[in-house]
């Protein structure tokens, strides 16, 4: 059973209060002033406990408005795109399964949009996995220079190609059918030596960012997440949206990130 495509009547808008375009490694990229997403409960800052109560199975069960598979849709109240909703595992995993990362890069490729994973340590505001799926694309990672992927780091599914970004981080795509990609991430999972890592899937790739710091203040000062790495830097206060500099925010990327693969 497919994720529906068609948008839900209970969609949050995106609203920001203002926008930027910058330039990062040469790709263009847009500052976002979102202060609806400093009401988030559990948002990654220096006070943050290390257990709080989980909102997921409340969200899932009174929010939802489509189930199948044993995944579930609902809206995002503090969306930062367009047409964005949240596929969560009825199941509390905190990793997707294959089937999940299935169902959301299906969505993506058939919505001709994007979906987005963040897990905690990298970002995430609640422990259950779950996917951002938004109803637009952006243009920063399609226009980064790429090269060829380390060829002995998982076995690749058939019909699967995985590159790296030409940027001084580590930052890996694998390109191919939704379900083929799904196997290739549940691979690197396993593979990844980082507690966490950031996902986007767009245009028929996935890109992985795997997180050594979760914050990389002074140069960007909130969790960087998986809506960076798409190209959309969400700040929550107007100063330091104000003063974001291309050069702030290719030092936030290198210093949240890990070098990359030889």
């Amino acid at each position: 059973m497919n994720v529906p495509l068609d948008d839900p009547a209970n969609l949050v808008a995106y609203a920001p209060t203002a926008t930027r375009p910058l330039s990062v490694f040469g790709a263009p990229v847009e500052a976002a002033l979102v202060p609806i997403r400093k009401r988030r409960a559990g948002r990654a800052t220096v006070d943050r406990p290390a257990f709080a109560p989980s909102r997921a199975a409340r969200i899932v069960a009174s929010e939802s408005c489509w189930r199948g598979d044993g995944l579930a849709l609902t809206p995002n109240a503090f969306p930062f795109a367009r047409g964005q909703r949240l596929l969560w595992p009825e199941e509390p995993l905190r990793e997707p399964s294959a089937a999940m990362w299935a169902a959301a890069f299906a969505w993506a490729d058939g919505k001709a949009g994007a979906a987005l994973i963040n897990n905690v340590g990298a970002a995430s505001s609640i422990g259950r996995a779950h996917a951002h799926l938004c109803a637009e694309r952006l243009p920063f990672l399609g226009a980064l220079r790429e090269r060829t992927g380390p060829r002995d780091l998982i076995e690749l599914p058939a019909g699967v190609e995985m590159v790296a970004k030409d940027v001084p981080f580590c930052l890996l795509g694998v390109r191919g059918p939704a379900a083929a990609r799904a196997l290739a991430v549940v691979r690197l999972a396993e593979a990844r030596l980082t507690a966490a890592w950031n996902v986007v899937a767009q245009d028929g790739a996935s890109w992985l960012l795997p997180r050594r710091v979760e914050t990389p203040a002074p140069s960007f000062p909130l969790a960087l997440g998986a809506a960076e790495l798409w190209g959309r830097w969400c700040y929550v206060e107007a100063a330091p949206f104000a003063a974001a500099t291309a050069a702030d925010l290719e030092a936030a990327l290198v210093a949240a990130s890990c070098p990359p693969l030889a």
